[in-house]
């Protein structure tokens, strides 16, 4: 996550803006620790377990290798068994996310967003949920301000994902010249632990702030 929109440090303008967030949103599949804690709760270790993570397992990787080629259409198609045939499983878990992204790539970005929101109501664990959020906030990040800040608005203070979702805001509220905002919500960020890269990129954020504060 903290590679997040490291490319517009200096690109505050909205278009730009628009352009970096298109070419450069995030749809995380897998990277975070938290989230494969999060998928071996759902994922038992008795034999018949054990024998669904293999049939589960083949029927993922069979459409990951279009995914990975970015022929979403393809990876659409063959992610669907999955989802039919172990949707409560680990992989039918992640196979979700993976459709979601193939229908945002394919310019469905509305629906790809709907699709993480139903997922996140019925999620049982709070950071599967919030994953969920964040993802189905990015779909529309470019097309719909409000159903981001309504989405992101539901990930609460002490959700790992809150420092990265504030940052989104703060972006939103710049697009919208709200300069007042956008630096409450940097600082939030902050205070609630913002480190690494994302740490770098708001810290710049309020610098740059507080010189357009003085123009």
């Amino acid at each position: 996550m903290d590679n997040l929109f490291e490319q517009i440090d200096e690109e505050l303008d909205a278009e730009r803006l628009r352009k970096q967030w298109e070419k450069n949103r995030p749809w995380i599949i897998g990277g975070f620790i938290v989230f494969f804690l999060s998928l071996f709760a759902y994922v038992g270790w008795d034999e018949h377990r054990k024998q669904q993570d293999a049939a589960a397992s083949d029927l993922y990787m069979a459409a990951m290798k279009p995914y990975e080629q970015g022929t979403w259409s393809e990876a659409e198609k063959l992610i669907q068994p999955v989802l039919k045939q172990y949707g409560d499983h680990g992989y039918g878990i992640l196979a979700q996310m993976v459709e979601a992204r193939a229908m945002a790539e394919m310019g469905q970005t509305q629906e790809a967003s709907s699709h993480m929101e139903r997922f996140a109501d019925q999620a049982k664990d709070d950071s599967l949920r919030d994953l969920a959020l964040y993802n189905a906030a990015l779909a529309v990040v470019d097309a719909d301000g409000e159903r981001v800040k309504k989405l992101l608005g539901r990930i609460s203070d002490d959700s790992p994902f809150r420092s990265h979702a504030l940052e989104i805001l703060g972006l939103l509220a710049q697009k919208e010249n709200d300069v007042k905002n956008a630096a409450i919500f940097y600082k939030k960020s902050i205070e609630l632990g913002a480190k690494g890269l994302l740490r770098t990129r708001v810290d710049r954020r309020l610098e740059r702030l507080g010189k357009q504060a003085k123009e």
